[in-house]
């Protein structure tokens, strides 16, 4: 009797594991997935945040308790990953950039403000700039970032008068945030200034020239 009792239980498991390791983590019966595509995002900065810009994706799933294949068909590969988590920084930059230039009236005021704006927000996440910035992206999907960060810099010039031409505008956008960030990868990798000092540094360089642009016929 206890021997067909074994038996019965071996058969009655023996399909929930098979069915259970077919799933993996985060995969309920059923086919749904326990991880949102948000909650794989935030446990990606986690992991990202403790580790550093070189975490891998192996490690993000094991964080958010999923396997790969489940990470990937959420949220894709790591190209997929980098572009999402880049969108995720140029939201926290605009927001910072938009705090900073609170109580600025003056043109030069509100530019520094905005590099410290733009310095504070790098700063509070800093392996997640350097994760973003390490991987080589689809040149299309490149274009597309660069386009949105430079949004912020065009309503910037709107102090400056002379920049009124769509190419002019563009090409000091581009440029500036092309400065932006090698003086940002540049300090994180080694802190050799502070964050004021770095701000009130680059207004220097890129003002006058602004504000020469800003006044020329």
């Amino acid at each position: 009797m206890r021997r067909n009792r074994w038996y019965l239980d071996l058969v009655v498991r023996r399909p929930d594991t098979a069915d259970a390791v077919r799933r993996g983590p985060g995969r309920p019966k059923g086919g749904q997935v326990l991880a949102s595509r948000e909650q794989l995002l935030n446990a990606a900065e986690r992991v990202i945040a403790e580790q550093g810009p070189d975490a891998t994706m192996q490690e993000i799933a094991a964080a958010a308790t999923v396997t790969k294949p489940i990470l990937y068909r959420t949220v894709g590969d790591r190209a997929a990953l980098v572009n999402a988590l880049s969108e995720t920084m140029i939201d926290r930059i605009s927001t910072a950039i938009g705090d900073a230039l609170t109580g600025h009236t003056q043109p030069r005021e509100q530019f520094e403000a905005a590099v410290r704006g733009y310095l504070s927000a790098v700063d509070a996440d800093r392996n997640l700039f350097l994760f973003v910035n390490a991987e080589r992206q689809d040149t299309n999907e490149l274009r597309r970032l660069v386009d949105r960060s430079a949004t912020l810099m065009i309503e910037l010039f709107s102090a400056a008068p002379g920049l009124q031409t769509p190419t002019m505008v563009r090409t000091w956008a581009y440029s500036i945030l092309g400065a932006f960030q090698v003086v940002t990868v540049m300090w994180l990798g080694s802190d050799y200034s502070d964050r004021d000092t770095i701000a009130a540094d680059l207004t220097t360089l890129l003002w006058p020239g602004i504000e020469l642009a800003g006044t020329a016929e």
